[in-house]
């Protein structure tokens, strides 16, 4: 584990790391000391009637949110919690966008010397089986399909938070050596989700489904699916073409979708 000391979202350095292709995209880039979630942010301004792609930034969330409603912890010690808005044409199917965007952002993190990272269908980054970062993508219909993509990254948990969630967890200081500069990262995720949704929005979740395989963290493990009361216990089998996670149960092969249902490492 190494040293953290994360110095304040910094505007003028994000906006350096930014390509042409974002800066040509991203109508604008929203920092806040604290926010109820960066999502929740990035609605309000389309409700307001600001339709554009936006990205939005904050220090600590006061009700930040996972899949599922599940609660996000987010302290302010310096974490990454970002959210992208993107109108999608309406007739954009998104079945497997989460994928594809964690597929993206473990790739943008192996370009910093971060390896072993690994995707827990749908949406949890791990490593080891400890938690680094999450997704969250929420769409709302209109003329267009508004599309909200929200990741929490890990850089720091001090112990209380740690004590607070019920999976294991880790970050980027007990990750790597040397800790990467958070707004610099937080540039290069902005172009990295903006290159994804952009190639999502013309070929679908296609060109991923090649890469999963090396990043499958449940991959032919045994597992268990958590229905409220109900729990399931299976081996998982992959991913299907639309994103969907293949499981068997006895000699029969199921899908699941993205839907209400956890999923837990059996052993």
């Amino acid at each position: 584990m190494t040293s953290y000391a994360p110095t304040p979202l910094s505007l003028s350095i994000i906006q350096s790391q930014l390509n042409q292709n974002t800066l040509d995209l991203l109508d604008e880039v929203l920092i806040h000391q604290s926010v109820a979630s960066t999502n929740d942010e990035l609605w309000q301004r389309q409700s307001d009637g600001k339709n554009t792609p936006a990205a939005c930034l904050t220090e600590t969330q006061t009700a930040g949110r996972g899949r599922r409603g599940d609660l996000w912890h987010s302290p302010a010690s310096g974490n990454l919690y970002l959210s992208i808005i993107w109108p999608f044409p309406a007739e954009t199917a998104l079945n497997g966008l989460t994928i594809a965007i964690g597929i993206s952002l473990i790739n943008t993190l192996k370009e910093l010397g971060i390896n072993g990272l690994q995707i827990k269908w749908p949406n949890d980054i791990l490593h080891k089986r400890r938690k680094l970062a999450g997704i969250l993508v929420e769409s709302r219909f209109g003329k267009q399909q508004n599309t909200v993509v929200g990741i929490g990254l890990n850089f720091e948990l001090p112990t209380a938070t740690q004590q607070q969630i019920q999976q294991s967890t880790t970050s980027l200081q007990q990750l790597c050596t040397n800790v990467p500069c958070r707004n610099e990262l937080a540039g290069k995720i902005i172009n990295t989700m903006i290159e994804t949704l952009q190639h999502f929005q013309s070929h679908g979740l296609h060109d991923f489904i090649s890469q999963w395989p090396q990043y499958d963290a449940l991959d032919n493990q045994a597992i268990t699916l958590i229905n409220d009361t109900q729990h399931t216990d299976a081996i998982a089998r992959g991913i299907n073409e639309q994103g969907e996670l293949r499981y068997q149960i006895g000699d029969k092969i199921h899908t699941l979708s993205n839907s209400h249902i956890s999923i837990r490492f059996a052993s």
